[in-house]
C-alpha cells in the first residue's frame, strides 16, 4: 500500500488532534479555525505526504455547494449591456437558453445588472459571494475592452459571452461574426449578387472587435476592389438621410445588416426587396418573418456558457484560468423571401 493511500484526512486529524471536518476546511482554505491550527494542519499534511484526490475533491465540493445554496445550486448571470439596451430578439433568446440549460443541470440563475443605478462591480461581486454563488456568467459587455483586474475573482468559476476582450482573460464564448459574414456572402454570391453593403451599428462592431469589417476585406472573400463597399457603421439607427446617401453613393445590390428597422427603412426609400435590392439580416431571429439571414445562434452560446461554468465547478476549477478557452459558435443560414431564391439565381446565371 502506497504512502498516498495510507495518508488520509483522518491521519492528519489524529496527528494534529483536531476533527476531520477541521482538517478538510483548512486544506480547502475555508474560514472557521485559527491561523495557528491551519498552519499545523498544513505542516502535518506535507510531512505525511498527503495529496487530495482531484475527482473526489471536485465531487464533494459540488455536494457542499448544493447544500449551502438557498434552494438549488445557483449561477450568477450578469447583464453587462447599458441599461437602455434592446433586450428583445436574440438577447432574450440568450437569456432564456441560459435559464433552460441551467435548470436541466439542476441549477437556477440569479440575474444582476452591471450598470444598475446605485450598484458597482465591487458591490455586485460582494452580493454574489454573500449568497454563496460560485459560478458567474458575464453576459455581453458592449465595450471593446474591459478591465476586471480590480475585482476579486478568486474562487469563482467564470465565463464571458461576447466579443469584448477582458483583462484578465477569462474563458470566452462568442458567435462567429467573422465566419458568419463570409458564409452569408458566399451563399449570396452564388445567387448572383456582387456588391454587398453591410450596415452595422457602431457599438456592435466595436464590441465584436471589428470582426465583420475584417471578414469583408479578407482574402477569404477576395471581393474585387470596384465592388468593395465601405461598411456603414451607424451611429443613429433611425436616420434615413444617412442611409439614403450611402445607398445612392455606393449602389449595393444586396444589403446585409444588423438592426430590426432596416427592412422598413429600405422600403421607405423605394428599395423594395428582392425586386430592387436583396436583404439579409446578420442577426436573424425567428421574429423576422420571410426575411433571409444568418441565425447567429446566441441561444447555443448560452447553453455552452452554462455547460462550461458547471464543468469548472465539477472539476473544482476556479479563478482566472491559466489557459483561457475561446469558443466560437457557428451560425445557420436561414432562407427567406428578401433575397433571390437559389433556383432563380441559377436561371439568371444561364
Amino acid at each position: 500500500m502506497s504512502q498516498q493511500t495510507r495518508t488520509n484526512i483522518q491521519a492528519i486529524a489524529d496527528q494534529v488532534g483536531v476533527s476531520k471536518a477541521t482538517v478538510s476546511r483548512a486544506l480547502r482554505n475555508l474560514p472557521g479555525h485559527k491561523s495557528e491550527t491551519k498552519a499545523r494542519i498544513i505542516a502535518a499534511a506535507k510531512a505525511l505526504g498527503y495529496e487530495a484526490h482531484p475527482i473526489m475533491s471536485a465531487v464533494m465540493s459540488s455536494v457542499r455547494f448544493k447544500r449551502s445554496s438557498l434552494i438549488s445550486p445557483v449561477l450568477a448571470e450578469i447583464h453587462c449591456q447599458p441599461r437602455d439596451y434592446d433586450r428583445e430578439g436574440n438577447p432574450a433568446s440568450l437569456r432564456r437558453s441560459i435559464h433552460e440549460q441551467a435548470a436541466k443541470l439542476g441549477y437556477r440563475v440569479d440575474e444582476f445588472n452591471w450598470h444598475e443605478p446605485g450598484m458597482s462591480p465591487h458591490r455586485i461581486m460582494g452580493i454574489i459571494r454573500a449568497r454563496g454563488i460560485r459560478a458567474v456568467i458575464f453576459e455581453h459587455f458592449m465595450e471593446r475592452e474591459v478591465d476586471l483586474s480590480g475585482l476579486d475573482l478568486s474562487g469563482l468559476a467564470m465565463v464571458a459571452i461576447g466579443g469584448a476582450v477582458l483583462y484578465p482573460k477569462l474563458h470566452r464564448i462568442e458567435v462567429n461574426h467573422y465566419g458568419n459574414l463570409i458564409k452569408v456572402i458566399r451563399i449570396l454570391q452564388a445567387r448572383g449578387y456582387r456588391r454587398f453593403g453591410v450596415i452595422i451599428p457602431r457599438i456592435f462592431e466595436r464590441s465584436s472587435d471589428f470582426k465583420r469589417s475584417a471578414a469583408l476585406h479578407s482574402d477569404d472573400l477576395n471581393i474585387p476592389r470596384e465592388d468593395l463597399i465601405p461598411m456603414f457603421q451607424r451611429e443613429r439607427e433611425g436616420d434615413l438621410g444617412d442611409l439614403a446617401r450611402w445607398l445612392k453613393r455606393y449602389k449595393p445590390d444586396c444589403v446585409l445588416g444588423v438592426g430590426k428597422e432596416i427592412p422598413s427603412q429600405l422600403e421607405a426609400l423605394d428599395h423594395a426587396f428582392p425586386e430592387r435590392i436583396g436583404y439579409a439580416h446578420l442577426g436573424w431571429h425567428s421574429s423576422y418573418v420571410n426575411i433571409a439571414g444568418m441565425n447567429p445562434k446566441w441561444n447555443a452560446a448560452g447553453r455552452v456558457a452554462v455547460n462550461l461554468v458547471v464543468d469548472q465547478l465539477t472539476r473544482n476549477e476556479n479563478g482566472v484560468p491559466a489557459d483561457p478557452f475561446w469558443i466560437l459558435v457557428e451560425g445557420e443560414w436561414i432562407d427567406g423571401g428578401s433575397v433571390r431564391p437559389a433556383m432563380a439565381a441559377e436561371a439568371l446565371a444561364r
